[in-house]
């Protein structure tokens, strides 16, 4: 096989097997979970999608899904406020399986998730004070 073909054929080889692997339908939840029965506002975002705000009333869930890109890269992030309470946590990146988690939990310390090797819950956002 000619030097140029071979390459061609690996490269397409590599490109279908991507495409194989890439994950389809991820779904991601974000449960008010505070102790005080108050509605979360959750802007969630990719470089591409604008979720827009949504409220999270007390003890219900926040859902959104997508397809992952074929060529890696989604990533959202989203910024949660209580009252006078702010933050922001990575909800979803492709490329970083430490981050590749689809459910989190909205406490009164901030917004936790389960580590999904280990089974240990991770403190991933503490609420900051706006004022």
């Amino acid at each position: 096989m000619a030097p140029k073909a071979l390459l061609a054929a690996v490269v397409f080889a590599t490109v279908l097997l991507h495409i194989a692997t890439a994950e389809r339908g991820t779904t991601i939840y974000v449960n008010n979970k505070l102790s005080r029965k108050i509605t979360v506002i959750a802007h969630c975002k990719s470089k591409d999608d604008d979720l827009h705000a949504h409220a999270i009333e007390a003890g219900t869930t926040y859902t959104w899904s997508f397809d992952q890109n074929w060529f890696g890269g989604t990533f959202f992030w989203c910024n949660l406020a209580v009252e006078d309470k702010r933050l922001s946590f990575t909800a979803f990146e492709q490329d970083d399986h430490s981050t590749y988690m689809d459910s989190y939990d909205v406490l009164d310390r901030g917004v936790y998730a389960v580590d999904r090797d280990s089974g240990e819950w991770l403190h991933l956002a503490r609420w900051n004070v706006t004022r």
